[in-house]
């Protein structure tokens, strides 16, 4: 009785949540969503239209294009694949770079891309870390990751091992994307609007403060350098924080 009962009542505080996203919505002028100037690029174009549907992570789809693009990778890797969202832009980037696509999941998405350079692993991403080395040479591809992201379970102690496991794979040069790095029961969109998502304890932020010795205030835009890294931070759509490795003094 007690589980029905707890069922029922998430059931009605799921209905509530979703009431007064709503009326939030309605009520709140929408401010535009950022745009871009595509000019004859096909691929902005595409990802532009492509954030128009808004979601969790239609923020980030221009920015992390035009991160990848700065850092003109040869190799790509995207932990966390769900329902291709990211995977939409780094295609694009590997195509315009010439560069290869490695995508990696604990479920079955291999039809997140048709891109010819794209590979798919179906594993555990911290698991396969101590296989990738291996992977590289058996497909004949430097071992250096140019351009990194991180979506997977957002869960602390997950984060904490996927930072342990990756990040000494990470080119000279290279660059880390981790989402989902200001979780709330609600995120705010660039727009203005909002929408449920889940507290996950703090969890990729807090894997990330404990790696560099650190407290943030991920509800806000910050820029730090610590532990070689130029660190950038971004709270909406659920949070985006970025990592540049600095050069070597």
């Amino acid at each position: 009785m007690s589980g029905m009962k707890s069922n029922w009542l998430g059931k009605i505080k799921l209905k509530a949540l979703l009431v007064y996203r709503d009326l939030f919505n309605a009520l709140r002028a929408r401010r535009p969503q950022a745009g871009g100037y595509p000019g004859n690029l096909p691929e902005l174009r595409e990802i532009i239209a492509h954030g128009a549907r808004r979601t969790d992570f239609s923020d980030h789809l221009v920015p992390i294009f035009t991160e990848g693009m700065s850092c003109r990778p040869r190799l790509i890797v995207e932990l966390g694949t769900r329902g291709g969202e990211s995977t939409f832009v780094f295609e694009r980037v590997a195509r315009l770079c010439g560069a290869v696509l490695l995508s990696v999941d604990i479920e079955d998405c291999l039809q997140a891309s048709a891109y010819p350079a794209w590979n798919f692993v179906k594993s555990d991403d911290v698991a396969f870390a101590g296989q990738f080395k291996a992977w590289c040479r058996k497909k004949r591809i430097q071992p250096e990751i140019d351009l990194l992201f991180i979506d997977t379970s957002h869960l602390y102690e997950h984060t904490c091992a996927e930072i342990k496991a990756w990040l000494p794979h990470v080119a000279p040069a290279g660059k880390v994307i981790f989402h989902d790095t200001n979780m709330q029961y609600f995120y705010r969109r660039a727009d203005g609007s909002l929408d449920i998502g889940w507290d996950n304890q703090r969890g990729v932020i807090r894997a990330l403060e404990e790696h560099f010795g650190c407290r943030w205030d991920e509800t806000r835009p910050f820029v730090d350098a610590r532990g070689g890294w130029l660190i950038r931070h971004w709270p909406n759509c659920s949070g985006l924080t970025i990592l540049d490795r600095l050069p070597a003094a």
